[in-house]
């Protein structure tokens, strides 16, 4: 199947944004199918220009990647239209036009980026699907086109029971279109390891609880409500943190080892060097983070909100009101105190993780292109 990927940005050599988009597009290539993407590229956002057009080999085949570049404007508008909108849906087309093959299916990540290829997939006669991921769905049909394009829609496939909801409650599908699958992990590299060994690695005391925060440094994601938590911890008992990200809400309490960014590639390292993941956010569609941190044996800690239920549960992780410090700080405390509690949500947590590999999920989302499309 030739799948060509729709996606607001993907990774290169100086950026790894999008990873999740990387992985699933990486596996299905492994898969044996011809994969073209198209994620345009910000000459205002971005100091270096990227190439247009370039590619790289994953195993037996191969990626095909297209970068038409388009100008950010801030929120300048034109009429009711975003001047960036309007840049990004030219970059759109012009990387539609440059395409080498014909694709069998359109998938675009998220509904904007399906939205982008709607006028291509319908005159060309090809299945579009969309893949729906996010934190909160601003899309809405507020004119013919975006209609006509819903009802083109082969097929919806929702990253949680929630999303799936919020775009059948937007009037965006219909359940019968819809399939939730569930973020997964790449557990070639989000895989349990040698604590000890890890914790030599970065310099860290074999004894020390540590807990680990990954995600922007923001009040959606709880970086400061964590900090703030573990500051009433620490007036009880040491506890040290690793706060990996970057953002505007900068986290400031005792005990912190490591705070900034770190390659994607590298954080499986700090994951197996601590003790517990804590993510109190607000909104997500399904938390990449979350799933990664589990494949590392990782109790979790984190929002009791329906973003959440179709991955965690009280085998794998406390659950908690994400705007509540004391909750947050009464959940660590459990899992400091309680040795058996930590290794019963750990042992869950790998348990949940092996069932979300990202083959399995890149097997299951073209299954459900074939079983809807007839192809």
């Amino acid at each position: 199947m030739n799948i060509l990927v729709l996606t607001p940005d993907y990774p290169d050599e100086r950026r790894s944004v999008f990873p999740f988009v990387k992985q699933l597009v990486d596996e299905m290539a492994r898969l044996g199918h011809s994969i073209q993407v198209i994620a345009p590229y910000s000459i205002t956002h971005n100091k270096r220009f990227c190439k247009p057009k370039s590619e790289y080999p994953v195993e037996s085949g191969k990626v095909i990647v297209y970068r038409p570049w388009y100008a950010s404007f801030s929120n300048i508008k034109v009429g009711n239209n975003s001047l960036t909108e309007i840049s990004k849906r030219h970059a759109y087309k012009k990387g539609l036009n440059a395409l080498e093959e014909k694709p069998d299916v359109v998938y675009g990540h998220f509904w904007n980026s399906a939205y982008m290829g709607f006028d291509y997939a319908q005159s060309k006669n090809i299945p579009l699907f969309v893949a729906t991921g996010e934190s909160e769905i601003e899309f809405r049909k507020d004119n013919q086109e975006k209609k006509d394009f819903c009802s083109y829609l082969s097929g919806v496939i929702c990253v949680s029971t929630k999303n799936q909801e919020e775009s059948i409650q937007l009037g965006l599908c219909s359940k019968d279109k819809c399939k939730v699958i569930p973020n997964a992990i790449d557990n070639k590299i989000f895989r349990l390891l040698d604590k000890h060994k890890c914790r030599k690695q970065l310099g860290i005391s074999k004894d020390s609880f540590i807990v680990a925060f990954v995600g922007w440094f923001s009040e959606r994601k709880g970086s400061r409500r964590v900090a703030r938590a573990l500051s009433l911890v620490n007036e009880v008992k040491p506890v040290y943190s690793f706060f990996i990200g970057e953002g505007t809400e900068d986290p400031v309490c005792p005990n912190i080892l490591y705070k900034g960014k770190v390659k994607h590639d590298d954080i499986p390292i700090y994951l197996n060097a601590a003790d517990v993941f804590v993510l109190p956010t607000q909104h997500e569609g399904c938390c990449n983070a979350i799933i990664e941190a589990m494949a590392c044996g990782l109790p979790i800690i984190s929002s009791d909100l329906p973003f959440n239920y179709d991955v965690l549960n009280h085998h794998n992780s406390i659950l908690i009101n994400p705007n509540n410090v004391e909750n947050i700080k009464t959940a660590i405390m459990s899992l400091v105190m309680d040795e058996k509690l930590k290794n019963e949500l750990s042992k869950g947590a790998l348990e949940t993780s092996s069932h979300l590999s990202i083959t399995d999920r890149a097997i299951t989302i073209i299954s459900f292109f074939n079983r809807s499309t007839a192809i």
